[in-house]
C-alpha cells in the first residue's frame, strides 16, 4: 500500500512539474537514481518498455517539423545516425512545453558531429495512442546529496 502512495506522489509531483511548464525541473535523489542512460537507436527499438522512465537520451539533432498538439505542447523528433556504419536514421517523438519551445528549436537540425544530451520521461498518450519522451531539459546538475535539477 505504501508502495502505490508514493507511486502516486510521483506520478503527481511529475504531472504538476509538466502542467506548469517549469523552466527547472527539480527531481529528488530517489528519481533521478532511476535514470536511464540510452541513445535514439536503443529507444526506438523498444519504446513501449520504457513508459514511466526518466532518461537519458543521446541523439544527433531534431527534427524540422513542430506541430502545436495541445495548447501547451507541441511535438518534435529528435534523430541519430544509424550506428555501426547502418544506412539510414533512427528516431523518436518528443512533446516539448510551450515555455521550452525555443530552447528546443536552438538545436541543430543536421547531425553535425558532437552529440546532444537531453533529459525526458517517456510518456503515452492515451487519446492519440503513441508514445513519446516528454523532455525536462538538456542540462542537469546533482548536488551532493543526489538531488538533480534539469533545465534548459
Amino acid at each position: 500500500m505504501l508502495w502505490r502512495m508514493k507511486k502516486f506522489f510521483c506520478a503527481v509531483v511529475f504531472a504538476l512539474a509538466f502542467t506548469f511548464g517549469s523552466h527547472a525541473i527539480d527531481l529528488n535523489s530517489k528519481a533521478w537514481a532511476t535514470l536511464e542512460k540510452t541513445d535514439v537507436a536503443t529507444l526506438s527499438k523498444n519504446f513501449d518498455a520504457h513508459i514511466g522512465r526518466l532518461v537519458e537520451v543521446r541523439c544527433d539533432f531534431r527534427g524540422k517539423d513542430i506541430h502545436h498538439l495541445k495548447p501547451s505542447w507541441y511535438e518534435g523528433s529528435i534523430w541519430q545516425t544509424a550506428p555501426g556504419g547502418e544506412k539510414g536514421f533512427a528516431h523518436v517523438r518528443v512533446m516539448i512545453s510551450k515555455s521550452d519551445l525555443a530552447a528546443f528549436k536552438s538545436l541543430p537540425t543536421s547531425g553535425g558531429g558532437g552529440g546532444i544530451t537531453l533529459y525526458g520521461k517517456v510518456s503515452r498518450d492515451s487519446e492519440a495512442h503513441f508514445v513519446f519522451v516528454r523532455l525536462l531539459g538538456n542540462k542537469a546538475t546533482v548536488d551532493s546529496s543526489g538531488k538533480a535539477t534539469v533545465t534548459w
